[in-house]
């Protein structure tokens, strides 16, 4: 059933539907009606807007992802790198408190392991960072990480508060997953990147 709705939901049929029920509060209707979790980047077809930040020069495979296609970073310079997540998905995160952030990371080595922060997410003026208890294998490593105060966030040294974190969420400019855990030479690979 959900494969007939889907595809209905995306379609420029849908559209027309809401915009006669809705009117001129067309965009405010939508978020109504359309739901905007789960979603999942599965980066079959390409990257969907994720791009590598300073630091690693990011691309896009189509096979070697868990499955398909997957987004990677090759480091170029000093310092950790992450891959940054598109606009859209940043946009729709804003709505996700209390939800469960996944995906799943592969390094090359796993050797010369270096800690630094794991996901960090920014409103533009406060920053909020968590750290998974592991890093990734050099075969495809699950994560999922909660949304909320009691996930282990933090602000700074401190334990972010639900305040800080609905802040940040709804206002959302940055999420980073970090790519490289090894000091030295190294690639990385994200997939699987969803919100449920």
């Amino acid at each position: 059933m959900l494969d007939i709705i889907l595809p209905f939901l995306k379609s420029s049929a849908f559209n027309v539907l809401v915009l006669l029920i809705c009117g001129t509060h067309f965009t405010a209707c939508t978020e109504l009606i359309t739901p905007l979790f789960p979603i999942s980047y599965g980066f079959d077809d390409d990257a969907q807007g994720w791009e590598g930040s300073v630091g690693c020069k990011s691309g896009y495979s189509a096979t070697g992802g868990n499955p398909g296609g997957y987004v990677y970073g090759i480091d170029d310079a000093t310092g950790f790198w992450y891959f940054v997540a598109s606009t859209e998905f940043t946009t729709t995160v804003r709505k996700a408190y209390g939800l469960q952030l996944s995906f799943d990371l592969e390094q090359s080595a796993i050797d010369n392991q270096a800690d630094a922060d794991d996901i960090i997410i920014t409103d533009g003026t406060l920053t909020l960072t968590h750290k998974t208890s592991y890093n990734p294998k050099t075969i495809w490593t699950a994560y999922s990480v909660k949304l909320d105060e009691t996930a282990g966030w933090k602000k700074g040294k401190v334990k972010a508060t639900k305040a800080e974190l609905q802040q940040v969420l709804q206002n959302l400019t940055s999420l980073k997953i970090r790519g490289e855990f090894r000091s030295g030479p190294d690639r990385g690979g994200l997939d699987n990147v969803s919100i449920r």
